[in-house]
């Protein structure tokens, strides 16, 4: 016996201090080691984990309830496969506050860990609504009762844009509603589409956007769970390089090439674009009603491939692009975290092999009759940028940046601040008399590339179908085009849109410029080296206003109200 006691004595205290390892110590080391409260960002900084809001917890209680992690996990494991498709690794202070967590293992359907800001809410709620709309090959379930409908609102929509739309484009613009003399009583109940950022509701255009399906208050939730998840580390995710080299020729029969890439497009592009490469679920053209679900929910609604209208090119305003610049745009998609994926990116999700997107190319160009009548002009010439990035750039540069967009009126339509915001912003309207608002710099997320050269481009082409002209042949401005400041002296909302010493600047500025004598003088290649001067200047300047580059986009009802 009195050899027992020492063991039972020495087994006691071992139990305890195991109990205290196990009940004490390592919870509190797991909380510090493991459980940190804290994240590194994409450029190195340790920031705190953000909360989510009100509205971002309901959405990720109606995902668990709906059962969306049984087949979508949230973990990138640090394996090559997980990052070069999903994103950087997790970092487990991203999970801090998900109880219980969604690690999953099945991944039938993508993983969700980088998902925030990588797609529109449109998209969101056009791919919960009928994921067919957006992803052809889909094979997730509608979630349809996550919507409400108004049958009768609808009918009366439907009806007001059958009678009125006289040329069947889908909708009844300001120029239709004119001509109909005195609008009908329920036209503003019609007009429900909110064109302000505060919500409010009227733009004057009666389109499909105004009847349909409408998010529920847990639909919206469950987008900005959505678009909240994988933000914490900011902004990680690139562009694909600029097509540098020209297409290879081939000898190939075009006919062939277009049947590939019909196949391609209705596999991957007919939902958004329609089989027919019009919006619609058929080949009329005259019918107001024939448009596929997709248009309902996007906005900007996807490219009408018929039109022979492109936005980015490298080619002059109003012409026809290029095949690299076709093949570009397939490449890269449309604005990082927009509605046109990136098929060229892995690290986006959507990758479609280089020979089926030039096979695309050339099926999209079958579309439009322009392709077979028109030529292709030659590219503008984009000269190698003089500073690499905005961070590079002199004061003076992005000074002188302020001046040509002052003096060139982006103010106007784009705001004095760059947000979008200007007098003219809230009366625009795109070629086919759709309200269009103007690009907020403050964002830095460029619709088509947010490098120097990516911008020059976009300055000097316009934007086809748009008010966004090129600015190419403008840029050499003289001195007698500007005889006082009467333009300047613009007042929105009641107040002044530049101080006293604002125009005082402007008015040194516009004194110092060269007369069109002295324009004259130059060489041509002066006058180009001028041009370019100013050309870059101005984009190292809309660069700059780029405040707001790494802040997570508050989730949006993407214009729809909870319920009509």
């Amino acid at each position: 016996m009195n050899r027992i006691e020492p063991v039972i004595l020495i087994a006691a205290l071992g139990f305890y201090a195991l109990s205290m390892t196990s009940q004490g110590l390592i919870p509190y080391l797991e909380k510090s080691l493991t459980r940190p409260e804290t994240v590194t960002t994409i450029e190195g900084k340790t920031v705190a984990t953000p909360h989510r809001t009100d509205i971002e917890n309901l959405g990720r209680k109606v995902y668990i309830r709906e059962g969306c992690w049984y087949c979508h996990s949230q973990f990138v494991r640090p394996v090559n496969r997980d990052t070069d498709k999903w994103g950087p690794i997790s970092q487990a202070g991203e999970f801090i506050y998900d109880v219980p967590q969604m690690f999953g293992t099945r991944r039938i359907g993508p993983d969700l860990s980088r998902e925030g800001n990588r797609r529109s809410d449109e998209w969101h709620y056009a791919h919960h609504w009928d994921p067919r709309a957006v992803e052809p090959e889909s094979m997730m379930p509608a979630y349809s009762w996550m919507f409400s409908e108004d049958s009768e609102h609808d009918r009366a929509v439907i009806g007001f844009i059958q009678k009125y739309d006289t040329n069947h484009d889908g909708r009844v613009t300001k120029s239709e509603l004119a001509a109909i003399g005195k609008l009908p009583a329920n036209f503003k109940d019609l007009d429900v589409y909110p064109l302000n950022a505060d919500g409010s509701h009227g733009d004057g255009v009666i389109d499909m956007h105004d009847y349909g399906p409408a998010p529920t208050e847990e639909m919206v939730g469950v987008e900005a769970y959505l678009q909240k998840i994988g933000t914490a580390i900011g902004d990680w995710r690139t562009w694909e390089a600029w097509p540098v080299v020209r297409r290879s020729p081939t000898n190939e029969p075009p006919a062939l090439r277009t049947a590939r890439g019909k196949i391609v497009f209705e596999n991957k592009c007919s939902g958004c674009h329609g089989i027919y490469g019009n919006g619609r679920t058929t080949a009329d053209t005259n019918s107001s009603t024939n448009f596929n679900v997709a248009y309902h929910f996007l906005n900007p609604q996807p490219r009408d491939f018929t039109t022979g209208a492109f936005k980015s090119r490298t080619t002059p305003s109003g012409a026809l692009p290029t095949d690299e610049d076709i093949f570009r745009t397939i490449s890269r998609g449309v604005r990082k975290g927009q509605i046109m994926p990136a098929w060229g990116n892995v690290a986006d999700g959507h990758v479609i092999p280089e020979q089926d997107r030039w096979d695309l190319v050339d099926y999209i160009k079958t579309l439009s009759p322009r392709f077979k009548t028109e030529p292709v002009p030659d590219a503008i010439p984009v000269p190698t940028p003089p500073y690499p990035t905005v961070k590079d750039a002199p004061a003076a540069v992005v000074k002188e940046g302020r001046m040509v967009y002052r003096t060139l009126q982006c103010w106007s339509c784009h705001g004095n601040t760059g947000k979008g915001d200007g007098p003219s912003s809230n009366e625009l309207v795109d070629d086919w008399e759709t309200p269009i608002h103007p690009f907020d710099f403050t964002t830095g997320a460029f619709k088509f590339g947010d490098t120097p050269a990516d911008v020059y481009r976009t300055f000097n082409t316009g934007l086809n179908g748009t008010p966004m002209p090129s600015f190419y042949d403008t840029i050499l401005y003289p001195r007698e085009a500007f005889p006082d400041l009467n333009a300047w002296k613009t007042q929105a909302n009641g107040k002044a849109i530049f101080s006293d010493d604002d125009l005082r600047e402007l008015q040194a500025y516009l004194a110092s410029l060269p007369t069109s004598a002295d324009l004259e003088k130059m060489s041509d290649a002066d006058k180009q080296a001028f041009s370019d001067k100013r050309r870059w200047a101005l984009v190292y300047y809309a660069l700059s206003l780029a405040s707001e580059r790494n802040n997570t986009p508050v989730p949006t009802r993407a214009g729809f109200s909870a319920a009509r």
